[in-house]
């Protein structure tokens, strides 16, 4: 069974592309797979990995409107931890990328639109990685087993069990060990530090004992050493100990550790435990107080600091505006990069297809009489008249249908493979009885492929006209948007249209799990200021995306009421409190963190719509919140 290769997007075109291109480049040696968003996703795997099929490679878009790439290579990562996860998209924010790499080990993130050669070659460098990794974590297996069985066995003995290197390095402590010398965690200390480091003391005398004389010392140095003036001073007990050091050499006949082993001999005089305790207890009081300090000096620098942020906020008196415009203009630079990367890589697709068909084909028609031509022929035609687009899941199905069909047919299990696959993406999965004298033949595969291939030609110019459309439309969108009247006279405008400008250009933001909802009713065109009025429907969109967190319901709604229209926003965020609904449109008054917004925009367009002698009204609850805007028809 071939390793997989899933390509995950919310964008079939972007699908369709990678599909070609990954098919012509690794389809002899991977299954390629697809998964519209991230839920699709999270069942493909899961289904792959009870088949126990080895999932080499994810390539996952970032914006996806059911669950953002980072969350679902995190959800693979746990699922397939071995799996190497590629990001491909045009707009991934830095938190994104590093929640990919921290929590799904993130390979590679490659920007749309993407260079084939480029992402050949990162999948290339992947999969070279992922072969390496496999057999490595086998042999880590191993190792991990050798070492755990000799842990054991050194956790089993009753007596200290500890090993230094040459820098005074504890490298591996047992249980005993960390039980007499009172440590939960190995601390990294130098020879200089033993003594401090572990409370280390010559018996009988209350003073830390000689660095230079102790056992492990010596031993680093060569000796063979056993002694009994040693004790270890715990908060709660001291401990005197029988100490063994024995030096460890290498191959080359050097010194690389000392091994020691100790024991507790005897217990000490309660009189000396109590000094030691109570010496112990004023230390930590000298370290509380000395934080008490460092947290009042903190405190202070906090004060000081949050005294400044609270100057500067007069300065980023234009910060909301500059705000919602950077976020329009990134959604709009991810709208118009994802349909060029689809054209560019049809465009490729097209031209490999062109160049190995216009070669092969007049040498295949003069290897078919003329009932297999027209075989030939209505093959290509029933595959490029096939319009339902299947989903991933439909499509594994319908190839491992077909594939047992095959094999039912005396086609061989690699055949059968082979022809089910290209038959499925051509769009022919049932009523194959009238190919079959073409599949047969010596060069039956080659006959379909070069079906196929010409069925692609077609394929790749739809998608090709599929994404101009798309950029053309964003384009416009933004051209219009952009228009200023620069006469400053009322022209007529139909409302509606500017709604869906703006709707237009914040379409990458929907995405993310925005339900919008058109009611609109049949309305006259009005002499107004269209740009004044997009600013306006901006600020009121932008402002409910904001109240949603980008996830809920928007229900847009335009009547004519008593000669006016009325322009509706109601959207399913938190609401507003009653302590603030007073004073929402006044100049300054946010409820935004600082550097999000100054509280200008209620205040500028609810003086845009006065100018149009209209007005401003809302309604909020929990979960529900109402901006009507109120314009004359006549004037």
């Amino acid at each position: 069974m071939k390793p997989v290769i899933i390509c995950i997007d919310d964008d079939q075109t972007v699908l369709d592309s990678l599909m070609r291109e990954l098919s012509v480049n690794l389809g002899d040696m991977f299954e390629i797979e697809m998964a519209m968003g991230g839920i699709e996703a999270l069942e493909l795997v899961d289904d792959l990995l009870t088949e126990k099929c080895e999932i080499a490679v994810v390539i996952a878009d970032y914006i996806m409107p059911d669950m953002k790439g980072d969350e679902v290579l995190k959800r693979i990562h746990e699922r397939s931890p071995n799996t190497l996860k590629i990001m491909l998209t045009g707009q991934a924010t830095i938190e994104g990328v590093s929640n990919a790499v921290n929590s799904a080990q993130l390979y590679r993130y490659i920007a749309k639109p993407w260079v084939s050669t480029q992402l050949n070659l990162t999948l290339q460098e992947a999969l070279k990685i992922y072969w390496l990794e496999h057999q490595l974590a086998e042999q880590n297996t191993q190792l991990r087993a050798n070492e755990h069985r000799l842990a054991q066995f050194l956790e089993a003995i009753p007596i200290g069990v500890s090993v230094y290197d040459t820098t005074g390095k504890t490298t591996y402590a047992n249980r005993k060990a960390k039980e007499l010398l009172g440590i939960e965690i190995l601390p990294e200390v130098t020879i200089e530090e033993l003594s401090p480091a572990y409370q280390v003391y010559r018996a009988g005398t209350g003073q830390l004992y000689p660095n230079n004389e102790l056992p492990v010392v010596r031993s680093l140095a060569g000796e063979t050493v056993r002694v009994e003036d040693l004790e270890v001073h715990q908060p709660d007990r001291i401990i005197p100990l029988e100490v063994s050091t024995t030096p460890i050499l290498n191959e080359m006949g050097n010194i690389n550790y000392a091994i020691c082993t100790f024991q507790d001999i005897s217990d000490r005089q309660r009189a000396e435990s109590d000094r030691l305790r109570l010496a112990q207890e004023r230390e930590a009081k000298n370290v509380a107080l000395q934080m008490n300090r460092e947290i009042e000096a903190k405190n202070q620098e906090l004060a000081s600091a949050l005294a400044e942020l609270q100057a500067t906020q007069q300065q980023l008196i234009e910060s909301e505006k500059m705000a919602a415009l950077g976020q329009l203009v990134a959604g709009v630079a991810h709208e118009i990069n994802t349909p060029i990367a689809a054209i560019r890589s049809s465009a490729g697709s097209i031209s490999g297809f062109l160049s190995s068909t216009l070669e092969e084909l007049p040498g295949l028609f003069q290897t078919l009489n003329e009932e297999q031509g027209q075989e030939f022929l209505a093959l290509l035609g029933r595959s490029l008249h096939q319009e339902l687009t299947l989903s991933t899941k439909e499509e594994r199905k319908l190839k491992k249908a077909l594939r047992i069909q095959l094999q039912e047919l005396e086609f061989s299990e690699i055949d059968a493979e082979n022809f089910a696959d290209t038959l499925v993406i051509m769009g022919i999965y049932n009523k194959i009885d009238a190919f079959l004298p073409l599949f047969t033949r010596p060069n039956g595969f080659n006959v379909l492929e070069l079906a196929y291939k010409l069925s692609q030609i077609k394929r790749g110019m739809t998608t090709i006209q599929t994404a101009t459309e798309r950029a053309s439309k964003v384009v416009f969108a933004l051209k219009t948007y952009a228009h200023y009247e620069q006469s400053g006279q009322m022209t007529q405008a139909n409302l509606t249209e500017g709604i869906e400008t703006v709707l237009t250009l914040y379409q990458n933001q929907f995405k993310q799990g925005v339900n919008v909802i058109r009611n609109y009713a049949e309305l006259p065109r009005i002499l107004c200021y269209p740009d004044e009025l997009n600013q306006v429907w901006t600020n009121l969109i932008h402002n409910a995306l904001q109240a949603m967190d980008n996830r809920g319901t928007l229900m847009i709604d335009a009547i004519v009421i008593d000669e006016q229209v009325q322009i509706s926003f109601t959207d399913s965020g938190k609401g507003i409190s009653e302590e603030i609904k007073s004073k929402i449109f006044a100049p300054f008054f946010t409820t935004k963190a600082p550097g999000e917004g100054s509280g200008l925009g209620l205040d500028i367009i609810n003086k845009i719509i006065k100018k149009h002698q209209g007005k401003i009204e809302f309604e909020s609850i929990p979960g529900q919140t109402v901006f009507k805007v109120f314009l004359p028809i006549t004037r």
